[in-house]
């Protein structure tokens, strides 16, 4: 049996109103640490309305480079926990798997237990598509693609074709897959079909195209709306990589950054 000693990274924005949440979590392993954190800002904006997945992110790279002055697990949690800015850790507590094949799915039930935020039904309200909103920006950034074709010149391709088989397509592909959704609208319970498709979509991708093909979920919701769609987020989050709420101005630049260096080209910097 291997026993592991672990931690929640928790979050209490102002000391005086006292509203803590869980943002990570943090298993210490004989030399090192694995560090998971929430893959969606939408929690951390309940308490602040600031925060931003490029700032969890950047906590995530924090801690993982601090824990390296840190020799052994006892070391590595003392020095964490004198983690400032509003971040602290939880007591350490304990878990077992009878082997290592049983390690990645009792950290992920943790994380789902502990830190994935749950899930409010209110209603919420239209705005504009987010994907014509994404496709007018890379039109305006001269790397929307004309067609299919334009894929070898570093294109972006609108509504890509994975399978003739299944009928599936992208709503974005460069080097990536971009899937978006625009949580504004009115029907949830379609909103919520729509993820699961999404998600289907991210397993076509993997399974249909050649290489190390990362996959991207791109939603609108504004900081209010975000926390009644948790359980959206949490349904896609283990089927991409990264999500990017582009209603936070942060994230947006980010991703549309990160997309101009797929395709080769610069972008100027909002401000």
């Amino acid at each position: 049996m291997f026993w592991f000693d672990y931690a929640l990274i928790r979050y209490t924005p102002n000391p005086k109103r006292g509203e803590t949440i869980n943002v990570g979590l943090i298993v210490f392993l004989e030399t090192d640490i694995d560090v998971r954190v929430l893959s969606s800002s939408a929690k951390v904006r309940m308490l602040d309305g600031l925060s931003s997945q490029v700032d969890i992110t950047k906590l995530q790279e924090s801690m993982l480079t601090l824990s390296q002055l840190a020799t052994t697990p006892d070391q590595q949690y003392d020095l964490l926990a004198k983690f400032n800015s509003g971040v602290f850790l939880s007591g350490k507590a304990k878990f077992a798997i009878d082997d290592m094949g049983q390690y990645q799915d009792k950290v992920a039930k943790l994380f789902s237990d502990l830190v994935k935020p749950f899930a409010s039904k209110e209603k919420i309200t239209h705005t504009a598509r987010l994907a014509t909103q994404l496709k007018n920006r890379f039109a305006t950034l001269d790397i929307l693609a004309k067609d299919a074709s334009d894929l070898s010149r570093h294109k972006i391709v609108p509504n890509y074709l994975l399978s003739e088989k299944t009928g599936i397509y992208a709503d974005f592909l460069l080097k990536h897959l971009t899937e978006v959704v625009d949580f504004n609208a009115n029907d949830i319970q379609a909103k919520f079909k729509e993820t699961s498709l999404k998600i289907m979509t991210f397993m076509a991708g993997k399974k249909e195209l050649n290489g190390d093909v990362k996959r991207y979920f791109v939603y609108s919701a504004t900081a209010q709306k975000e926390t009644e769609i948790t359980h959206h987020l949490n349904l896609v989050e283990d089927y991409c990589e990264k999500m990017f709420n582009v209603n936070s101005k942060e994230e947006s630049i980010k991703y549309f950054e990160m997309i101009a260096e797929y395709a080769h080209s610069e972008i100027p910097r909002l401000h």
